[in-house]
């Protein structure tokens, strides 16, 4: 059951890192935040939202060997998009294998780390908010995750 409604990506990234950041400086992974004031909201399903942020970012504190930085970023696009990007410093994903992080229980992680369904299911859910991901990756320098989801047209900023 989807329930989208406008939502403030900046709002939800503050959520997420609530939920993931003890974690996180636990393992000596610094976070840092940089978020452009007043982003205009997005229409989506909130919790979706969230299961995507979280996705990426849980997978990013498992790529770093710690110490490393996870730096999420949030700005206006050139078409108004809403863009968000998550950086890791981790150890990054060999050009072969980053054709195939969508593929259903495809993983980059050691046996058992994860199932695989993680990244398959997240571009669903992007996808389903009207939204898109792309992915740059350098192996030994890290990874970054690009989202970008459309602005909420201004009639309904206006309702809000």
């Amino acid at each position: 059951e989807s329930v989208t409604q406008p939502v403030s990506i900046a709002q939800e990234i503050d959520e997420v890192l609530l939920l993931v950041g003890h974690d996180l400086k636990l393992e000596k992974i610094e976070v840092v935040k940089q978020i452009e004031p007043d982003l205009p909201s997005i229409v989506a399903d909130r919790r979706q939202l969230q299961e995507v942020l979280f996705n990426i970012i849980r997978n990013a504190g498992q790529a770093i060997k710690p110490p490393g930085t996870i730096t999420v970023r949030s700005h206006l696009g050139e078409n108004d998009n809403v863009l968000v990007e998550i950086e890791d410093t981790g150890s990054g994903i060999p050009p072969e294998k980053l054709g195939k992080i969508y593929d259903p229980f495809f993983t980059t992680k050691d046996p058992g780390k994860g199932t695989g369904l993680g990244l398959f299911i997240v571009r669903q859910i992007v996808e389903r908010n009207k939204g898109h991901i792309a992915v740059e990756s350098t192996v030994g320098k890290g990874t970054t995750f690009f989202l970008d989801f459309p602005a909420a047209a201004s009639t309904m900023t206006a309702a809000a």
